[in-house]
């Protein structure tokens, strides 16, 4: 089990001092808009190979310790998502919804003690997850210490701490699946690890830091070693206060500029307020939970998009085993919860412009190939990525999916799409889409009698869970129809996994005129043909081959609308034709997906009395103009003028959860902007300027700032850098690497797991409740 990933920022303070943000408007000047705190690092290659300390970085900043002095023991909530996916390629195309905005928590409890402001802080933290291995859930205690003397300062940038760490399987008390230390001195930086099967080859690696740092002269240098996917790597690097350099190995060095004000910013996290200063909210937010089965208890949140909890506890759940509660005042109130094995989703429809999504990311499967990648054809039913440039709807990439997920791919050349052979040849008369960014699903009219052109019609959908105790609805399927019953799930091989169907759908997935369609009823809260239910729920998630994420329908529509899709041979819409077109189901106002499989936000979960708002919409008006006349833009970043004018929406489904920015790739190694593949970093594609307003349908106006962001350094000529950091950088190969630490056993100084003060989590991602 590898908890710590790479892809996290890099967490080495290596950053000068920069100029401060142009605000768009007037914002707030009291309450949690001055006061929440604001946190930016350095992301670079080096960091990408030292995952682990960020990921460590990442989950002791989200527990709060600081926050939580001598306050007893509390339960912190820290979504691995948000710790370990910053710069995952595969968000550049992801189509599922639920998998774009479902969360991953892992509980923990944690006891922050300081006897006087002179005396060590004291961290002790027992962190609890649970990842499948094998088709089982392997459960694991993360045992975690620290000790810290002083907080950051100019003369120690990191502060001064040493943290001690291991992670042991339940399966296997007493082995340390992996362990080390991070310390950080008046000399600098030190890091360790080893682990029994990583590398990505599934043996064991280790991995070592070493950073000496000279903070009068903001100097320094380090060196990196370790393997990644089963390579070996090494990398030295070195800065001073003007540039950052590294090598990886013998290749030549590459260099940047320290100056912030020419690096690149990418925000991961927004705060939203009240013209007040207060933070905004909505209505009935998600909340968390905890689940108590026999000797064991989990802490879990119920959102939106669905109950997490690990896998062992949900399991237990749908046997009618435990207790499940949430915190209303000051006490644990139960929780009966219902459950499916899918969930219906009810969409409705909204009209924009093309010139509204201009240079936007929108998925499209399509089932011909659409361009070339070498000398061949790129590969037909498969989804390809659409941007609208202002003048043409081009296709610039596609991505293929297997059951170690979905990569994206680049095509030798952007495609630009031909209304007329759409409409005309292929009878295609509406694209369906789905927009990475924000997890919606909408539509791009084509036209005919012309080019696409930036007023053609998009929609989107804002969607809402039907309730399973609703009314029984008729749904008509054309293109995407799920199998049912055995013909969908079935057990293979021996010991038999409980594998998705090689072809889960019933249909040929024809986007042109067909004669068959397929009915199904919504009934008790599952899809039925008449014979079984699409349920996919039962499978394994290594029996889900390239439907990792879970199966999603095509889009249905109700038996009133099903006239409306009909049409003749040739693709003309006509009520009383004689065959259906896929293409005209987009065009109704409201359309059904049926959603399906092992993961939990493929699943509903519900329960009388509780009530939790689907995210809420927001508008940002882009304006981004070189040179800033008049101090009106809103958004910066290097492709930001590709927003100009962009009408961005926006979801947002709590404090800190602002989603929908599109987004872009950028090469780890050299931070400029590049198509997006399997070797890139997705990142947003701008920053939104703090005091930005964004607005809702009434409409009334709110004001965001960042939390969290990135900044990527400029890439400079290394002949242009100084000869001593030249030398600096030669010289940090010969660094001593640390190696294991064994005075400290954080299991032993731990003790025992004390239990928390209070049942509520007190901390959730960072943010004290």
């Amino acid at each position: 089990m590898t908890l710590f990933r790479k892809g996290i920022p890099f967490a080495l303070s290596v950053l000068a001092a920069g100029a401060a943000q142009i605000a768009s408007a007037t914002p707030p000047t009291s309450g949690d808009y001055v006061n929440d705190k604001q946190n930016t690092w350095v992301q670079d290659r080096v960091g990408d190979r030292i995952g682990t300390v960020n990921m460590i970085m990442c989950i002791i900043g989200s527990m709060r310790g600081d926050a939580m002095v001598n306050q007893g023991p509390y339960v912190a909530l820290i979504d691995q998502g948000k710790c370990e996916g910053r710069g995952d390629s595969s968000k550049s195309t992801s189509t599922s919804a639920g998998a774009s905005n479902a969360t991953n928590y892992m509980s923990s409890v944690v006891q922050a003690t300081q006897a006087t402001v002179n005396d060590h802080l004291i961290i002790k933290a027992w962190l609890h997850d649970e990842q499948e291995n094998g088709g089982s859930p392997q459960k694991m205690t993360i045992y975690a210490y620290v000790d810290a003397s002083a907080g950051k300062s100019d003369t120690n940038p990191n502060g001064l701490f040493s943290m001690y760490f291991c992670g042991e399987a339940d399966s296997n008390p007493g082995t340390c699946v992996f362990r080390g230390s991070l310390k950080s001195d008046g000399s600098g930086l030190s890091f360790y690890q080893e682990e029994n099967h990583g590398g990505g080859g599934g043996g064991p690696s280790t991995t070592q830091l070493k950073l000496q740092s000279d903070p009068v002269h903001d100097a320094g240098n380090g060196r990196v070693q370790g393997t990644d996917n089963g390579t070996p790597y090494d990398y030295a690097f070195a800065f001073d206060a003007a540039d950052f350099a590294r090598q990886e190995g013998s290749n030549a060095a590459v260099c940047f500029d320290r100056n912030k004000t020419n690096g690149v910013t990418s925000t991961w996290r927004y705060g939203t307020y009240n013209a007040d200063g207060s933070r905004l909210d909505i209505a009935h937010p998600g909340f968390p939970v905890k689940y108590v089965n026999g000797s064991d208890t989990y802490y879990g949140f119920w959102s939106f998009w669905g109950l997490w909890l690990p896998d062992s506890a949900m399991s237990e759940i749908a046997l009618g085993h435990g207790t499940l509660t949430r915190h209303v005042g000051d006490s644990d109130v139960a929780i009966t919860p219902t459950s499916k094995g899918g969930k219906l989703w009810k969409l409705t429809r909204h009209n924009a412009a093309l010139d509204d999504f201009k240079n936007v990311s929108m998925m499209y499967w399509s089932p011909n190939s659409i361009g070339t990648v070498g000398s061949s054809p790129a590969p037909s039913n498969t989804s390809y990525e659409l941007q609208w440039d202002g003048s043409s709807l081009n296709a610039i990439g596609y991505q293929q999916c297997d059951q170690n997920g979905c990569a994206p791919h680049s095509l030798d050349a952007p495609v630009a799409l031909d209304a007329s052979v759409l409409s005309g040849t292929n009878h295609i008369l509406s694209l369906p889409i789905f927009f990475p960014s924000g997890g919606g699903n909408g539509n791009i009219v084509v036209p005919t009698g012309h080019a696409f052109i930036g007023t053609d019609t998009v929609s989107y959908r804002t969607r809402e869970v039907v309730d399973p105790s609703s009314a029984d609805i008729g749904l008509n399927c054309v293109t995407m129809c799920p199998k049912t019953g055995g013909n969908l799930v079935s057990n293979v091989g021996s010991p038999p996994v409980a594998t998705l169907a090689g072809t889960p759908f019933k249909d040929t997935s024809s986007w042109g005129p067909v004669t068959p369609h397929f009915t199904y009823t919504f009934h008790a809260g599952m899809l039925n043909d008449g014979t079984a239910d699409a349920d996919a729920s039962g499978a394994s998630k290594a029996g889900m081959g390239n439907n990792q994420w879970g199966l999603n329908s095509g889009s249905m529509v109700t038996d009133a609308d099903l006239a409306s899709i009909k049409c003749d041979g040739n693709g003309t819409p006509n009520t009383s034709g004689g065959f259906y077109c896929s293409s005209l189901i987009e065009q109704a106002s409201t359309i059904y997906q049926w959603e399906t499989g092992p993961n939990q936000w493929n699943q509903f979960f519900g329960a009388n009395g509780i009530t939790i708002d689907p995210p809420k919409t927001l508008t940002l008006d882009a304006v981004h103009v070189n040179g800033n006349p008049g101090g009106l833009n809103n958004i910066r970043g290097a492709q930001a003028g590709n927003f100009n004018g962009n009408k961005v929406q926006l979801q947002f489904s709590g404090f800190g959860e602002l989603q929908g920015i599109p987004g872009g790739c950028v090469n780890p190694d050299t931070n400029q902007a590049v198509q997006c593949t399997q070797s890139t970093r997705w990142v947003p594609a701008f920053d939104m300027i703090d005091g930005s307003t964004v607005y809702d349908s009434t409409p009334t106006n709110f004001f965001v700032k960042y939390l969290e962001r990135e900044m990527r350094l400029g890439k400079v000529n290394c002949g242009s850098v100084a000869g001593s950091l030249t030398s600096s950088l030669s010289t940090a190969g010969s660094q001593t690497l640390p190696t294991l630490d064994s005075t400290v056993d954080p299991r032993t100084t731990l003790g025992s797991e004390p239990a928390p003060t209070s049942t509520k989590p007190s901390v959730i991602d960072g943010i004290v409740q």
